[in-house]
């Protein structure tokens, strides 16, 4: 459910960022990103506008025209995030949105994803098998335990917050960071250790 309304398949209400950018290669970046609004049939004068700011939040300013098949998997990233944002969800879900792109590029987007957050206000539920950067983005981070999928250990954390307004790479080097990244690692470890024994 979300606000009390039973979930049964797809709604504005929720916004969507997939591992691969998931776009229609056959549109331009604008294109993309204005498609649910299109869908919804809104003003096409007004969600022009929308289109050119939320670009311009995502650092793709000027490149409304270009075909989508011509960015860089980074770049397409933030035409995915823009397109999810422009709709205005009261939910995002990003399902391993970093995963394929390199260290740099991938730092970037975490410093945006964390902009975006406390810029818009969203609920942002992020799915990540780095445990840095679950540590890096989630104020509260659940480790979830395989075979079967639930929810092994909570933890709230302070270092999205810090995110803000410190680089992520000092917060990296936080000994509260450090002590906590191993345990969460020797948590998934120690699970591991024993399906593998189990399936033996």
């Amino acid at each position: 459910t979300l606000n009390n309304n039973e979930i049964d398949g797809p709604g504005v209400e929720r916004g969507m960022v997939f591992q691969q950018g998931a776009l229609f290669e056959w549109l331009t970046v604008a294109e993309n990103v204005n498609f649910g609004l299109r869908m919804k049939k809104e003003d096409p004068e007004v969600t022009a506008k929308k289109v050119d700011e939320w670009l311009d939040i995502v650092g793709l300013k000027g490149f409304g025209n270009t075909p989508t098949y011509q960015l860089s998997g980074g770049m397409q990233q933030r035409v995915a995030l823009a397109r999810c944002l422009i709709n205005d969800p009261d939910l995002i879900l990003m399902d391993e949105p970093l995963g394929a792109l390199d260290a740099l590029t991938r730092e970037k987007m975490q410093s945006l994803v964390l902009k975006i957050w406390k810029e818009t206000g969203k609920t942002i539920i992020l799915i990540t098998h780095s445990v840095e950067e679950a540590l890096l983005l989630g104020e509260r981070l659940y480790v979830m335990a395989p075979r079967p999928g639930r929810i092994h250990k909570e933890y709230n954390l302070p270092f999205a917050e810090m995110g803000l307004t410190q680089d992520l790479r000092e917060i990296k080097k936080n000994k509260e960071f450090s002590s906590t990244r191993e345990e969460i690692l020797s948590m998934i470890w120690n699970m591991e250790e024993e399906i593998m024994g189990k399936d033996n």
